[in-house]
């Protein structure tokens, strides 16, 4: 439950040092802000269950053998023969989201140079008025570098927006009764934090939200205290440290006016008529989105990544997305992004006794039966050798793809003119003219001689002059140009046809 909200919008003030911290909030309540995140910090809640828990048991660093199993995946960094860093299940505290949490080492609380200590907070977040020198510390208590706890956490991205969520408490309020100061470092070098003690049971402690700018792949997360300085300030109690993106933040926690948006996006956007692309959002640290695709169907979509936009038509078509983070937003228009190429030419089947002809011209081919691929059939014409129902998928070089049926397709059997007779042309290929023989004259039958494209359309009708042997005709073909064609010869209700190439 929520209880009182107070916040810091983060200024460097004097240093570079902080210049990718972009806000920090604190919260006086024990629950979680954000619910179901994708925690980048291993182990955040301190709650290993994998080894025994060792109660109460110092830990003087760097790590020895006293090192406390249930703070893995935390490196213990610093300290001194007096210095401690345990998990504990005492209840100085109260936290819903665990039983444990990492206690180490007393939080420093030095003076100010007036000595009015009230300068040393801004907010109940962050502390300043730290005079040059400190914090200062006794060598059994880690001298200058203090006690720390230190997690390497991988797998971010470069300008992308993260938020870093913990919870941090103190000893109890009657022992302890002065705040306590610990030094946080995300990679831009220290920030001091402000710990209240935290009373037995019920005490609240303060639940901190920082948000940044990563600067590379993996940052170091480091939380520091520098010993007995202070023998009234409380003791720093950790908890629930929690890395994730700033999208997963909850919305009750004001947009941080630095985190600025950046909108892009890629897709496959060189694609065929009459096929769909998927786009992939790459936009930082936006929240909501608004896609624009004109000639695309749907035209407009709001989700984060659009998928199966299709289009019908070739040509090219602009897509722009906006998207925002509630305080500031940026807009994207890519013009002519997506390219649908031209409709491929198309398809047809045409049938000459057994073998089964394609348009030439396309990329590659491939031949199916009654639906299923035939194997190795990848030119232009296919040999049936079973009957049924034949297609070929033709593609361009675009990739696209066209297709071309035809039905019904008997094998094995071979028409002709009449019982017994048969037919053939040669030269094959021919310049100007071929001679069609026949096996025998089939004298009182008128016969018709037709020519045919690859598209099935008659090109003429020609009347061949016959052998002085009354075994074939010979017939005149230069008007037509280069290419493929077919010589139909029929005889009353018989026919056949020849396939022949022009050159």
């Amino acid at each position: 439950m929520k209880k009182i909200l107070t916040s810091l919008l983060f200024l460097s003030i004097g240093s570079a040092l902080h210049a990718q911290i972009l806000c920090i909030y604190c919260y006086d309540q024990n629950d979680s802000i954000s619910q179901n995140v994708n925690n980048l910090v291993t182990n955040g809640g301190f709650e290993n269950t994998t080894c025994a828990f060792n109660s109460n048991a110092n830990t003087f660093c760097p790590n020895s053998s006293n090192y406390n199993c249930d703070i893995m995946d935390w490196v213990c960094t610093g300290g001194g023969s007096g210095s401690y860093s345990c998990f504990y299940d005492f209840n100085f505290w109260y936290v819903q989201s665990g039983t444990h949490s990492a206690y180490f080492g007393n939080s420093f609380c030095p003076p100010c140079n007036t000595g009015d200590t009230s300068c040393l907070v801004n907010t109940d977040c962050e502390t300043t008025g730290i005079s040059p020198g400190y914090p200062l510390n006794q060598a059994a208590f880690g001298g200058s570098l203090g006690l720390s706890l230190e997690q390497l956490v991988t797998g971010l991205t470069p300008g992308a927006t993260y938020v870093l969520e913990f919870w941090a408490g103190g000893e109890d309020m009657g022992s302890f009764p002065l705040p306590g100061m610990f030094g946080l470092d995300i990679g831009f070098g220290y920030t001091y934090l402000r710990n209240n003690s935290t009373q037995s049971f019920t005490g609240i402690g303060k639940r901190y939200i920082v948000v940044f700018n990563a600067t590379a792949t993996s940052h170091l997360i480091k939380f520091t205290n520098w010993g007995h300085i202070c023998s009234d300030c409380t003791e720093l109690v950790l908890d629930d440290v929690r890395l994730y993106t700033l999208a997963e933040l909850s919305p009750i926690v004001p947009a941080c006016a630095g985190a600025n948006v950046t909108v892009l996006f890629t897709a496959p956007n060189h694609i065929c008529p009459g096929t769909c692309t998927d786009f992939v959002n790459l936009s930082v640290n936006a929240t909501s989105f608004q896609w624009s695709f004109p000639g695309g169907n749907p035209s407009v979509s709001t989700d984060a990544s659009p998928t199966g936009i299709c289009y019908n038509t070739p040509g090219s078509y602009p897509v722009s997305l906006i998207g925002s983070n509630g305080i500031t937003g940026d807009t994207l228009t890519l013009n002519n992004y997506i390219t649908v190429y031209p409709y491929p030419p198309p398809q047809g089947i045409l049938q000459s006794g057994d073998t089964l002809f394609a348009n030439q011209g396309a990329t590659s081919y491939q031949w199916f039966l009654n639906g299923n691929i035939i194997s190795g059939a990848t030119d232009y014409f296919y040999l049936a050798t079973m009957s049924g129902d034949y297609n070929v998928v033709a593609t361009d070089e675009n990739d696209c793809e066209v297709e071309a049926v035809i039905n019904d397709v008997l094998a094995g059997l071979t028409p002709a003119l009449s019982k017994g007779e048969g037919v053939a042309i040669f030269p094959n290929p021919v310049i100007d003219k071929f001679t069609i023989y026949k096996s025998q004259v089939n004298s009182g039958t008128a016969e018709e001689f037709l020519i045919y494209n690859v598209l099935g359309e008659k090109v003429i009708a020609i009347t061949p002059l016959a052998l002085e042997n009354g075994k074939g005709y010979v017939a005149d073909v230069s008007m037509l140009a280069s290419g493929l064609y077919f010589l139909e010869v029929s005889s009353g209700q018989d026919r056949i046809m020849k396939v022949f190439t022009k050159e």
